[in-house]
């Protein structure tokens, strides 16, 4: 119902009106500098990055796709596929969602593998309703990847849909083998039923040897998904043995400040789809980062006092400074911000009483090679679905250590995050379609939201998604490639941003990067293991408010295939998993590349969710351009650190860290 409820409203809107959201005071970002269409193209060649591959089984697969995860399940060396479907809407809803597994048979061969899952009360035609972002991570330190799945509630309004069954989160536990489960949800205590729950983000925030989970709850339509009532799950340990504890939720709690609970207090209560566990100053304990928008519409609804925060919100953890588990939450950092909307009931309008932004969407990376994860924010500014407190698609933070960031968009060469498509068809170098061209609103009276007027498509933004880090050329230095969710006729492609070579960035037109199409996930990951990273863009229109139309192949997940152009397929390069560690002393592990020098020539920090509705492998690329002597520094999160000299290149190694034993990964 409410992705029905979603989709009516977002086709009447596109047809109808649209228009940008209050002006922003002088605390925003600049205005973007005008777009250049001079064709970009760093290596002479004319080969595209990336290039479409069909793989029968799955790119064909006509269901929208809630989330996705890329690992390898089965250890054989081959990145296999996790993901949940929810069938085409159509104007009727048919069918139920469906948890698939694909695994790896090479040669780019994926073959759907039926799993087991044992403890199941639900009939098998429920027990995946709603399922939405897969995440990967060993729990019980059997050796075997264990499934947490996100679910939002089937509520609307606040109250549950008659009818529909109440299941919450699912924590599928291995049972000696990497295609067999328990479902353990509500033993465990992590199904948060009341919750419209989006992104998890797993590691030992304690310390303990115990995974810990994070959710992101969000708030679509005033409550009209669920309950903005996210969490942080801490493993409370019986014994040895996983199966015998369970998880608290610490939110709401003066373990972690202003995070989680549900009040209905508007001061309190705020919406984020995503969350992420990362260090953010190098200390060794993860840090808690989650970005909150709200998209408040009128009628008000009874969860709704017409007044919501949103912007970004991050909790320093203390551990490692006072050895006490506790979160500070962090106001003054440069990082977070915030940002209020105040419903004027006398003019009918939001109206912002503070400037800060609604970019739910979180990505990490070490852009500018300094040993410092920096964060990219992205999200929604769409006129006319929802007002922001300040109407912006994308910010980019610069981390200068201390725990301390820089606004630094411009100066990462990423103010095109904040385009238009007007200015992006410029810079395609396209002419615009009539239909967009001529463009007038159908109902010329129609209003959308009280106080917007309608616009032109084209002077709508990307409603950005997703934002995936990865060295797509292998030259050392960390691109970015930026999707847009709207997944309808305006939106042509995501678009690969290069990394200069200095941790600026440049956008390219989609002959330089293959890239001909769009979605609402992305995850990336060496598909066919010859060294060069591809990507795997999740389909799912309905959720993305395009319109049907009957054309079921826009319901396809795509996959490009890294064609090693741009110099990537003659640069040096190395793919690194590990051993010997359970993934509660691995999950925050930095890994350090250095030349025989000690410059640092990349950092990569293990993770299981790299951004949103997305997972994918606890390992590590790197792409090391021209350098042939490499060593490699492994810190782990308790501060045991691992050093290898002239680690051999251009292979995937396996590193035992309990043996310190480097050695080959057998591929099929």
């Amino acid at each position: 119902m409410k992705k029905i409820i979603l989709t009516i409203l977002v086709i009447v809107l596109t047809a109808c009106a649209r228009q940008d959201a209050p002006t922003p005071t002088a605390n925003a970002s600049p205005a973007p500098t005008a777009p250049s269409t001079t064709t970009i193209q760093r290596v002479n060649e004319s080969t595209p990055l990336f290039k479409r591959a069909n793989i029968p089984g799955f790119t064909d697969i006509q269901e929208g796709t809630n989330g996705i995860a890329l690992a390898d399940l089965n250890r054989d060396g081959l990145t296999d596929i996790v993901a949940t479907y929810s069938p085409p809407m159509g104007l009727v809803r048919s069918g139920e969602d469906k948890l698939r597994v694909f695994i790896n048979q090479g040669n780019l061969q994926f073959k759907e593998h039926a799993i087991k899952i044992t403890n199941q009360k639900l009939a098998a035609n429920e027990y995946w309703r709603s399922a939405q972002v897969p995440n990967l991570a060993d729990f019980n330190r059997d050796g075997f990847l264990d499934l947490y799945i996100t679910r939002h509630a089937p509520m609307n309004e606040g109250t549950f849909l008659r009818g529909r069954p109440v299941v919450g989160n699912s924590l599928l536990v291995s049972q000696g083998a990497w295609d067999t489960f328990e479902d353990l949800s509500e033993k465990m205590g992590v199904r948060n039923e009341t919750g419209y729950n989006r992104q998890s983000s797993i590691g030992d925030v304690n310390k303990d040897g115990w995974l810990d989970i994070a959710v992101g709850c969000d708030n679509i339509g005033n409550a009209m998904g669920g309950l903005p009532y996210s969490r942080l799950y801490i493993f409370q340990p019986k014994g040895n043995r996983f199966e015998d504890g369970a998880f608290q939720d610490i939110g709401g709690t003066d373990r972690v400040p202003e995070f989680g609970g549900f009040y209905h207090d508007s001061d309190k209560d705020r919406a984020g789809p995503g969350i992420t566990l990362r260090d953010l100053d190098n200390d060794g304990d993860l840090d808690l980062i989650q970005s909150y928008h709200v998209d408040v519409r009128e009628p008000l609804l009874p969860y709704s006092p017409g007044e919501y925060a949103q912007g970004i919100f991050v909790w320093k953890n203390l551990l490692a400074e006072t050895g006490a588990f506790k979160f500070q939450r962090i106001t003054d950092n440069g990082l977070a911000e915030y940002g209020k909307l105040k419903y004027n009931r006398e003019k009918q309008i939001y109206e912002p009483v503070a400037i800060g932004p609604g970019l739910p969407y979180l990505a990490l990376a070490d852009a500018d090679n300094d040993g410092w994860l920096d964060v990219l924010a992205i999200g929604p500014s769409d006129p006319g679905w929802a007002p922001r407190a300040e109407p912006i698609s994308g910010r980019f933070y610069r981390n200068i250590g201390d725990f301390k960031f820089q606004r630094a968009t411009t100066q990462a060469g990423l103010d095109a995050l904040n385009w238009t498509y007007r200015e992006w068809w410029k810079f395609w170098n396209l002419p615009i379609p009539a239909n967009l061209r001529n463009w007038r609103p159908l109902n010329p009276g129609y209003q959308g939201q009280p106080g917007m007027q309608p616009i032109s498509p084209l002077d709508h933004r990307f409603y950005a998604a997703d934002a995936v880090f990865a060295d797509f050329n292998n030259d050392g230095w960390m691109d970015l490639v930026y999707v847009d969710r709207h997944e309808n006729q305006v939106a042509r492609n995501a678009v690969l941003f290069l990394n200069k070579g200095n941790g600026t960035f440049e956008p390219t037109r989609v002959e330089i990067s293959g890239i001909d199409a769009s979605g609402i996930a992305a995850e990336v990951a060496d598909l066919n293991d010859d060294g060069l990273l591809d990507l795997v863009f999740a389909a799912d229109p309905d959720n993305s408010g395009g319109p049907y139309g009957g054309d079921k192949t826009r319901y396809e997940d795509k996959v490009f295939i890294n064609t090693g152009a741009l110099g990537g397929r003659a640069n040096h390069w190395l793919h690194l998993r590990f051993s010997g560690i359970s993934d509660a002393e691995l999950i925050g592990a930095r890994v350090e590349a250095r030349d025989a020098n000690g410059k640092l020539l990349g950092l990569r920090v293990i993770a299981s969710n790299h951004s949103y509705k997305s997972g994918g492998a606890l390992d590590a690329h790197f792409g090391l351009g021209k350098n042939a002597r490499v060593n490699f520094t492994i810190i782990l999160p308790n501060r045991k650190t691992y050093a290898f000299q002239n680690v051999p290149l251009d292979r995937f190694l396996e590193i035992d860290l309990v043996n310190n034993v480097i050695k080959p990964v057998k591929t099929n």
